[in-house]
This record gives structure tokens, C-alpha cells and sequence, in this order.
């Protein structure tokens, strides 16, 4: 999931700053620990952007098959990345994916020698989990705007074709501008 980078910005800082307030963690080098945050997201990033290199190239190499059994890209993709997914441990659902997140983060702070810990991990994971599924909530709001517009153009734009991709992350663009994320 491919979020934008000052979502993940504010996300992080919204992390440090609560954990810290609520004296549940101390890091050391605040600025540090934060870079530290926004590495775990481009990792999660990073996996997903592999997920899809490895559904495509694979379908690349199947290309006959599907045209032999008459099957659309779009499906055969779903497909194949669901089936890579489940093999890379890597939820494709939006919320399970910020749970997964979520351990990381957990995991990270466990791990780092300069991040004062002084809550239980489940209560940090928690904590970590909120601040998520907000950002994923205003994410998932994006997104439903920016299919609305599409949708409410006076002709039917098939979504996954090359004019829909380019609708699409063109008027995405410009609600992140509007809300100040871009």
C-alpha cells in the first residue's frame, strides 16, 4: 500500500510524539528514531512493490496461457498476487496490512537499544495500531473520493485501463493537495 509521504510523515511523528507524551516510550534521539519509523514503511513499501514485479512477471511469462484459457489480465493478476501474498506473508487488505505494520513497529522499538521502553508490547502495538488505522481511514476516504469523481464522469471509464490509472492518480494528486498532503 503505497501511502502518501507526508501521511507516513505525519503518521510517524504522530507515533514518536503520543508514545512519548503518554510515557509509554522515550527515545533518545527523537529525529533518529523517527527516520527509523519511515524505514519501516519503505520496507513495506519495498515488499509490495516486489509482490507486483514478481505477479507481473510471472504473468509475462504465462502470457499464452492466458490467452489460451481466455482470461482477463486484471483477474489473472488478482490472482497470482493473492496466491504470492499468502507465500510472502504479506496481507493485501489494507487494515491487515497496517496490522502488520504495526508489529514492525512494535518489534522495532522492542529492539532498539535507544528507545526507553515502559509499557508492555501489547500496549505499545495497540497504541500504534490507533494511530494507523486513523491514517488508513483518511487513506480509505481518498480513495472513495477519488473513485467517486471517476464514477461521476458522463461516460463509463473502466477501472484497471490506462485511462483510468491516469484519472485516477491525476485526481488523487489533487485531493492530497487539497487536504495539504501533497
Amino acid at each position: 500500500m503505497k501511502l502518501p509521504e507526508k501521511l507516513v510523515e505525519r503518521m510517524v511523528n504522530r507515533i514518536v510524539e503520543e508514545l512519548s507524551k503518554e510515557k509509554i516510550i522515550e527515545a533518545e534521539d527523537p529525529e533518529d528514531f523517527k527516520k527509523k519509523l519511515k524505514a519501516v514503511f519503505k520496507k513495506a513499501e519495498e515488499e509490495e512493490r516486489e509482490l507486483d514485479e514478481k505477479a507481473k512477471a510471472i504473468l509475462k511469462e504465462r502470457l499464452d496461457l492466458l490467452e489460451e484459457a481466455n482470461l482477463d489480465y486484471r483477474s489473472a493478476f488478482k490472482a497470482v498476487k493473492a496466491r504470492l501474498a499468502e507465500e510472502m506473508n504479506i496481507n493485501t487488505s489494507r487494515r491487515e496490512r497496517m496490522n502488520q505494520i504495526a508489529n514492525m513497529i512494535k518489534n522495532l522499538i522492542m529492539e532498539d537499544d535507544s528507545v526507553e521502553i515502559y509499557e508492555d508490547p501489547p500496549i505499545i502495538r495497540k497504541r500504534v495500531i490507533a494511530i494507523l488505522r486513523e491514517a488508513v481511514k483518511e487513506e480509505e476516504e481518498i480513495d472513495r473520493e477519488v473513485r467517486d469523481r471517476i464514477k461521476s464522469y458522463s461516460r463509463n471509464i473502466l477501472e484497471g485501463t490506462q485511462e483510468w490509472v491516469l484519472l485516477y492518480r491525476k485526481i488523487y494528486e489533487d485531493v492530497l493537495k487539497r487536504r495539504g498532503l501533497y
